[in-house]
């Protein structure tokens, strides 16, 4: 028992016969008192009997889940064990109804309720088939194939959990990838007819963000070969689970692979390249800083939110000039503003 509980597969771990010779040691010098030993764990549900490779092996039960069961009754200890055989997979009603043979479903039901009852076994949410009830050991934790993974939440994708790992990630990846240098651009000087200049004429507001007599570029210039180790999935990963931008909790379950998935998706949006064994990002890729909001320029490619009248049709319409009463282009004929006001 302490033996599966100090494993990283916890009561998932299974013992082939040397494994439990060398843990038995002075209490079971022979095949025969193994045997008998591991008879007296089965009378006490402490441990199953499984077969992998057509070898026998054995799995340990926690304790108090032991003691629930041995008070259970047949046919709950046989749906039982239909669900324990399921392991981290769970095990849809479907396909327990028919493992077990029982055809009253009210029957079964009963046993299910009573196995939860005594938190034996738990219902969990399948992604593959939300609306049917899946069922697994109260004690194990469900499959990636079961949760999706990190990236769903109760079932249902968490995109903004993904849109936020992107961005972190072009950032990081854009802090690596290309020496930056700035440079000054002189803004020509504009002249003015002696009829413009007056006493009247004002000089226009300084801008608190721009200097009006220049303008500062910033160049992202590539490095030399062979000088610069590019962040590769596994540094990319290490970087996310360490940054405190994610819930310990998603941190723990967020994987190389589901990193490397969201790599792959960038650079097929043209976001991040290859370069050897690591990424850069493409010149020029636009993203935020994290904690902060990306610009409604950004958004939606310089448009703008706008207000009440650009919002509707006429305020971004092209043909907005040439629109009159009986021509061509007409407000009685525009069909962009029923699709509008039925919004």
């Amino acid at each position: 028992m302490r033996a599966a509980e100090q494993s990283d597969e916890k009561f998932q771990k299974v013992f082939f016969q040397q494994d439990l010779q060398t843990l038995a040691d002075e209490a079971a010098k022979t095949l025969q008192q193994l045997m008998q030993l591991i008879q007296e764990l089965t009378n006490h549900s402490l441990v199953r009997t499984l077969k992998q490779e057509r070898a026998l092996c054995w799995s340990t039960r926690p304790r108090k889940a032991a003691e629930s069961i041995r008070v259970l009754s047949g046919a709950e200890k046989v749906v039982y064990t239909s669900i324990e055989d399921s392991h981290t997979k769970a095990i849809w009603m479907k396909e327990l109804k028919r493992k077990t043979g029982m055809s009253n479903q009210k029957e079964l039901d009963r046993c299910i309720q009573k196995l939860e009852g005594l938190r034996l076994i738990k219902s969990v949410r399948n992604i593959k088939a939300p609306a049917q009830r899946t069922y697994m050991l109260y004690h194990l934790v469900p499959g990636d194939d079961v949760t999706g993974g990190s990236f769903f939440d109760a079932g249902d994708l968490d995109e903004s959990l993904i849109d936020e790992l992107s961005n972190l990630i072009i950032f990081h990846v854009k802090q690596q990838s290309w020496a930056e240098a700035k440079t000054t651009k002189r803004k020509r000087h504009t002249t003015h007819d002696i009829e413009d200049l007056g006493a009247s004429h004002k000089p226009k507001h300084r801008s608190s963000r721009h200097d009006p007599e220049t303008d500062v570029h910033t160049l992202q210039l590539p490095f030399q070969a062979y000088t610069r180790t590019y962040p590769t999935a596994e540094t990319i990963h290490a970087f996310l689970t360490g940054s405190g931008s994610m819930r310990q909790s998603k941190a723990d379950q967020l994987t190389v692979a589901e990193v490397q998935g969201v790599i792959d998706v960038l650079v097929w949006d043209e976001k991040l390249e290859k370069v050897g064994d690591g990424y850069r990002t493409v010149r020029g890729v636009k993203f935020r800083f994290p904690g902060t909001v990306m610009d409604d320029g950004e958004e939606d490619g310089g448009v703008g939110i706008g207000n009440g009248l650009t919002q509707a049709p006429c305020g971004r319409c092209p043909v907005f000039d040439l629109c009159t009463v009986g021509g061509p282009v007409n407000p009685g004929s525009c069909g962009y503003w029923k699709e509008w006001l039925e919004r």
